[in-house]
C-alpha cells in the first residue's frame, strides 16, 4: 500500500514545474485566483523569489499537478503526508478539497504566519542530535521564562528548532556542546509550528469553518498525532492544532509502516527528494520500503529507482523554512 507525500517550504527549486504539462494551466489558474504570477517562479525565474507568500502557493501548486500526472498512470493512494502546509496539496489529491479551495488556503495561512514574524523570532535545524537531548535542552532554556521548541522532528537526527532568537541561540549553543554537529539557522522570518503561531491559528481556524471537507479517498496521516484522519472535521482540527504544535514527520512516517503502508511516494519538486530521504533515515533498514519521486511527467508514466544524491539542476532555491526542504 503506498503513501503519497508532499513537501512543504524549502522543498523549491528553479524550474521545478517545467517538467510537469499539467502545472502550467493550474499555474495559470492560480494566477487569476490569486492575483499572482506564480508561472514565472514555477518555471522560468532562475532565482526565484522565497518569500512564503509566494513560494507556498506555488509548492501547492507542484503537488496538485504532480498527483494530476501520477493518477493517469497509477492507482490513487492508500493514505497521504503531507509535511506542514503539504497537508493542503494532499487533501486536494484525495478529493477533500477543490484546487481553488486548497489554493486560497494555503495562501491564506502563509499571510498569517507572515503577519507573526518578527524581527525576535526565528528557526534553525539541529543536525546530529536525538530528539530527547534537543527536549532536554529546550526545557532548560525555558525554564527561564524564554521560547523556544521543537517545530519539526523530521528524523531521528534532523531537528528543528524555532522560538525567540536569544533563546533559539543559547539552544542552539548547549545543543552543539552536547553532540550536534550544525546548527543551521533557517532563512525564515517567523518561529513556525509554535506558540508564537497562535494568532495565525486562529485565522486559519475561521477560514476553515465555512469550508465543507468533502469524504477523502484516503485518509491524511497526521503529522501532529500520527493518527489516519478520515473524519472532515477531525481534518480540520489537526490543521489548525499544526499551526503551534510540532510537525513530527518522523512518527507519522512510522505510523504508516506500523499500519502497513510500505511504499512512499514523494510528490513536488523533487531533484533531490526532500521527504524519501528523510522515510530512508526514519525507518530500519530490514523495512526496505519502497521509494519513488514523482516530479515530472516521465516519472509519473515510469517508476524511477530513488537516488537519494541525485544532483539538482544547476540553479537550485535553497532550503529555506519550515523544515521539509531540510531532508538530506
Amino acid at each position: 500500500m503506498t503513501v503519497w507525500m508532499f513537501p512543504g517550504q524549502g522543498a523549491q527549486r528553479a524550474g521545478m514545474a517545467r517538467a510537469l504539462g499539467d502545472a502550467r494551466p493550474l499555474l495559470c489558474r492560480a494566477g487569476e485566483i490569486l492575483g499572482t504570477d506564480l508561472a514565472a517562479l514555477c518555471l522560468t525565474d532562475p532565482d526565484p523569489d522565497e518569500s512564503p507568500e509566494l513560494v507556498q502557493p506555488a509548492l501547492f501548486v507542484v503537488g496538485v499537478a504532480a498527483a494530476t500526472a501520477l493518477l493517469r498512470h497509477d492507482a490513487p493512494p492508500a493514505a497521504v503526508i503531507g509535511h506542514s502546509f503539504g497537508e493542503f496539496a494532499a487533501l486536494t489529491a484525495v478529493g477533500a478539497l477543490p484546487f481553488e479551495t486548497g489554493l486560497r488556503l494555503t495562501a491564506l495561512r502563509a499571510r498569517a504566519m507572515l503577519r507573526c514574524a518578527t524581527t525576535d523570532s526565528a528557526m534553525a535545524a539541529v543536525l546530529g542530535l536525538d530528539e530527547p537531548a534537543v527536549r532536554a535542552v529546550c526545557a532548560e532554556v525555558t525554564a527561564g521564562g524564554a521560547e523556544v521548541a521543537i517545530s519539526n522532528v523530521n528524523s531521528p537526527a534532523q531537528i528543528v528548532l524555532a522560538g525567540e532568537r536569544a533563546a533559539l541561540d543559547e539552544a542552539g549553543r548547549l545543543c552543539r556542546a552536547r553532540g550536534a554537529f550544525r546548527i543551521r539557522p533557517l532563512r525564515v522570518p517567523y518561529a513556525a509550528h509554535t506558540r508564537l503561531m497562535a494568532p495565525a491559528a486562529e485565522e486559519l481556524r475561521t477560514a476553515l469553518e465555512p469550508v465543507e471537507l468533502r469524504p477523502l479517498d484516503a485518509p491524511l496521516i497526521s503529522c501532529v498525532t500520527g493518527e489516519a484522519a478520515s473524519d472532515p472535521a477531525r481534518v480540520k482540527e489537526l490543521l489548525v492544532l499544526g499551526m503551534t504544535r510540532t510537525v513530527d514527520f518522523a512518527a507519522a512516517v512510522r505510523a504508516a509502516a506500523a499500519a502497513g503502508h510500505h511504499d512512499f511516494t514523494e510528490l513536488g519538486p523533487g531533484s533531490p527528494a526532500r521527504l524519501l530521504g528523510l522515510v530512508r533515515a526514519v525507518l530500519p533498514e530490514d523495512a526496505a520500503p519502497g521509494l519513488r519521486l514523482v516530479s515530472s511527467d516521465a516519472e509519473a508514466r515510469t517508476p524511477q529507482p530513488f537516488q537519494a544524491d541525485r544532483p539538482a539542476p544547476a540553479a537550485v532555491v535553497r532550503p529555506s523554512a519550515e523544515g521539509a526542504g531540510h531532508g538530506r
